[in-house]
């Protein structure tokens, strides 16, 4: 099968899931109600269901499944490492501690959360992960080496995971509640405006992906060969693990730290034999994690389990295989260099 053929799969694939979420759910609606009401036509409370609440929640997976696959894919070709994820600099974490100092530390972002039209815990989660980012760019310099700025990423991530633990040691039972419930991960969080951003965000990651698959193929070679072909090292390094870190972190600021999603989805790409080229690899993986999103979303409408529990059942089985160096993600196990 052809890239072409694959992608074109690939989208049937995402507006069958599509379709499947939207005229079904836990309101047993008819399916001419359900169809009116997309059209503008019908009762009010069949058009909010529509509206309000299906719809954004397939837009948003959607949109978050493509960003994370995205993101993943850079991590992975930046540290050309096949277990980097979207939450290896820290970012997710960072974004976690905001909305745990919101949750459970009784900070107040009120104001700001109101006139930037943005929920509090949303917020601060878009301020704990651009902190960390921040941090990153002021420290970038001193590292010699991508270990040891992978190292930095993990342990901004312990750092951050012992300060949440601390304030989840001291907060009540009903907002403990609420942050484990976020912390599971859910595409239902976010509205239209949520959406916007993260379309926005998305659609400029493409573009400059697209723009960069050359010099994203010659660092596949090694950092010196592709200073010698031309490409500007620090340059890179910034657009790639800043766009890499935008992306986990609009995500987890409304759907929560989202398990193995972004990891996954590169590796279920080159099982399907497209690998080498980013050109080749970019639309099928934005495809492949728009279409994950969207399946794992569905079967937790009609499971009723956690996203992150579904996610994690797709996700370890792929590292796993991938560790062990069997079947289709052998050669990526291996060796780095065939990213």
């Amino acid at each position: 099968m052809s890239v072409r053929q694959s992608q074109m799969v690939l989208v049937l694939l995402m507006v069958v899931f599509f379709a499947s979420g939207l005229f079904s759910g836990p309101a047993q609606l008819d399916w001419s109600a359900e169809w009116a009401a997309l059209m503008g036509r019908g009762d009010a409370t069949t058009q909010t269901i529509m509206w309000r609440l299906r719809l954004p929640r397939l837009m948003m997976a959607a949109f978050s499944g493509a960003a994370l696959g995205l993101s993943g894919l850079l991590m992975q070709t930046y540290f050309r490492n096949p277990l980097a994820g979207p939450s290896v600099l820290g970012v997710s974490s960072g974004a976690t501690l905001g909305v745990a100092m919101v949750a459970l530390g009784g900070a107040s972002l009120g104001w700001a959360s109101r006139n930037m039209g943005m929920g509090s815990q949303v917020l601060g989660a878009l301020l704990g992960g651009g902190a960390v980012m921040v941090l990153l760019g002021l420290v970038m310099g001193r590292f010699r080496s991508m270990t040891a700025l992978l190292i930095f990423g993990l342990m901004v991530g312990y750092l951050t995971g012992a300060l949440v633990t601390v304030l989840q040691a001291g907060a009540d039972a009903g907002a403990l509640q609420a942050f484990v419930h976020w912390g599971m991960g859910s595409f239902a969080n976010g509205g239209w405006s949520s959406c916007v951003f993260i379309l926005v965000a998305l659609s400029g990651s493409i573009v400059w992906t697209a723009r960069t698959c050359s010099q994203l193929d010659m660092w596949t070679m090694g950092s010196l060969t592709a200073r010698t072909m031309g490409v500007d090292e620090r340059k890179l390094t910034w657009s790639a693990l800043g766009t890499a870190g935008v992306l986990a972190g609009l995500v987890t600021a409304w759907c929560g730290p989202i398990a193995f999603l972004g990891l996954a989805t590169p590796h279920l790409v080159r099982a399907t034999g497209i690998s080498g080229r980013h050109s080749k690899m970019l639309w099928s993986v934005v495809l492949t994690g728009g279409a994950l999103a969207l399946f794992a979303d569905g079967v937790v409408r009609w499971a009723g389990v956690p996203l992150n529990a579904v996610l994690s059942l797709v996700g370890a089985p792929v590292v796993l295989l991938l560790i062990m160096g069997r079947g289709p993600f052998g050669s990526a196990g291996k060796t780095g260099a065939r990213l």
